[in-house]
């Protein structure tokens, strides 16, 4: 029993130096990683599906890499399955207006939009897909609220980090929720809303 406890003490070292270790490398439950943050776990010849788990303090808890063997399915602006996972963008409520101003010039449904561009994004471009969670566990039935980023680049042109979250609220296709006494649940795209109503991408009609 005693070498039990020696072994499993061990176990759970490793575990918190494991964490320490990734959030000095730049694991943050909220902020944007960079484009070499994800390249690590970029392999050739395929696509990855990193998720990571925080805790309430802000702590990595837990990570799991695995590689895609299907397209990820895009369901409108705030939705995703990733690897059978459903992913829900935190803090979102998708398509605040049924007509958008896409590629500039272009007025497209709002769930068209979303779907166009995501797909772009996440199978046609991407590389590695890493999302981060609150959710120390995924309820079953119910999507997983997450911020999701992809990398893309390569093959000559500058690897870079696609921000799912702040672009989908930019491109005026998701808007930012409210908590039950109206404070913002993302404060930190309010300022890509902002711009995005400026540019006039909602209300296209």
């Amino acid at each position: 029993m005693h070498k039990q406890l020696k072994v499993l003490g061990f176990v759970v070292s490793l575990l918190i130096e494991g964490a320490a270790v990734a959030n000095t490398e730049g694991a943050d439950p909220y902020a944007e990683p960079s484009a070499d943050y994800l390249r690590q776990f970029a392999e050739r010849g395929s696509k990855v599906f990193v998720l990571e788990r925080f805790d309430a303090e802000g702590r990595l808890v837990v990570r799991s890499t695995e590689k895609l063997e299907g397209a990820v399915g895009i369901e409108g602006p705030t939705g995703r399955t990733i690897a059978g996972q459903r992913i829900s963008l935190r803090g979102l409520a998708a398509c605040p207006t049924e007509k958008v101003v896409y590629n500039s010039v272009q007025t497209w449904g709002c769930n068209d939009a979303a779907r166009d561009y995501a797909e772009a994004v996440y199978n046609r471009r991407g590389s590695v897909i890493l999302c981060k969670t609150l959710a120390l566990k995924s309820a079953e039935g119910e999507a997983m609220p997450a911020s999701c980023f992809v990398l893309v680049g390569g093959n000559g042109e500058p690897f870079r980090t696609v921000n799912d979250d702040d672009s989908m609220v930019f491109l005026g296709l998701a808007a930012i929720g409210r908590t039950p006494d109206g404070r913002s649940r993302r404060p930190d795209l309010e300022a890509s809303q902002s711009l995005s109503r400026s540019m006039g991408f909602q209300n296209a009609d």
